[in-house]
């Protein structure tokens, strides 16, 4: 394989994987699923029981922006949208 290629593509996504990862770790599918909102592949960003909420909104937007960062985000318009949406409901202008 393409070594030079396979790193300067998986490089950027490290940082977006120890955030999503980080302690408690349990926690880690509601950045999973937060990407998969802001991404366009879910309607909603409520997980059952309110799992959502396990992560703090600077956890999101920390995830936000390093998504950004690794060119994840398959519709930046969508994502800025979404986002904005988070933070408004969380006091946040």
């Amino acid at each position: 394989g393409d070594l030079d290629t396979y790193h300067r593509l998986l490089k950027p996504t490290v940082p977006l994987s120890r955030e999503i990862f980080r302690a408690p770790t349990r926690f880690y599918k509601a950045g999973i699923a937060f990407l998969a909102w802001l991404n366009g592949h879910q309607r909603h960003f409520i997980m059952p029981a309110g799992f959502q909420s396990s992560r703090d909104i600077v956890h999101y937007a920390e995830v936000f922006r390093l998504a950004d960062q690794a060119n994840l985000l398959a519709d930046p318009e969508l994502a800025v949208r979404r986002m904005r949406v988070l933070l408004e409901l969380h006091g946040v202008k």
